[in-house]
């Protein structure tokens, strides 16, 4: 038996769904474009829409992905295409890292191809243990644990378009990062500016806590040793 296509306010409603999905609009923007494309073009084959009522769609959707650009540089949020190092808020050495969704213990002997997964309940992400069930739930960035123990979720690699972007280990290329990304955004260029500004996160270096990267004090500094910035470990993969 056939299913009976959706009316046009029922089709209408279930692209307004994937319009309203904040979580993936703001964690990943580029996936979140594609599944409004996606949608959109959903829409267009039940022929129940007019070339200027897609037109509006089309815009609103691009608009919706645009503000992402922008607003995420104020959003934390765990995205599924990345990796994170898993480490405790009071201490220096990860416990596990989180790649693509699987959960890795540190000095794992176990047989299995990953310890836990990362698993989505509504609008509750939780990481369940393949032994030992729930090892904590995720708010933004840090990972409550079932003990009440809280853990940074410290990205360094995501996955964009089959590729990984990753960061840099060479003190230079990672200056120069720095300085590309400064320009994008000087140049609201928010694309590009995601881009170099991602690679800056996910390479093993943090501003320096004594110049601050500041360009008249960071020459002299005895910290970064005129670097602007000094050695993270939390980011060694």
């Amino acid at each position: 038996m056939n299913k009976k296509p959706p009316s046009k306010p029922e089709a209408l409603a279930r692209w307004n769904g994937s319009l309203r999905n904040e979580h993936l609009r703001l964690s990943n923007p580029e996936v979140y474009l594609q599944v409004m494309r996606m949608a959109t073009a959903d829409l267009q084959a039940l022929n129940l829409f007019d070339p200027l009522e897609l037109h509006d769609l089309c815009e609103q959707a691009q608009a919706a992905y645009s503000a992402a650009l922008e607003e995420q540089f104020a959003h934390d949020l765990y995205c599924r295409a990345s990796s994170y190092n898993v480490v405790p808020v009071d201490g220096h050495r990860r416990i596990g890292c989180v790649r693509q969704g699987n959960y890795y213990e540190e000095n794992r002997t176990e047989a299995f191809s990953c310890d836990g997964m990362v698993i989505q309940e509504s609008e509750r992400l939780r990481v369940v243990l393949r032994t030992s069930g729930e090892l904590g739930v995720i708010h933004g960035l840090q990972l409550i644990g079932a003990d009440g123990r809280v853990y940074h979720l410290v990205e360094t690699a995501r996955m964009i378009e089959g590729r990984i972007l990753q960061g840099v280990d060479d003190p230079d290329a990672y200056r120069a990062l720095i300085e590309l990304a400064q320009a994008a955004f000087e140049e609201k260029e928010w694309v590009r500016y995601r881009l170099m500004r991602d690679r800056v996160r996910y390479s093993p270096f943090t501003c320096c806590p004594t110049c601050c990267d500041s360009f008249a004090q960071r020459e002299d500094c005895e910290t970064c040793h005129g670097q602007g910035f000094v050695a993270d470990s939390l980011r060694i993969t």
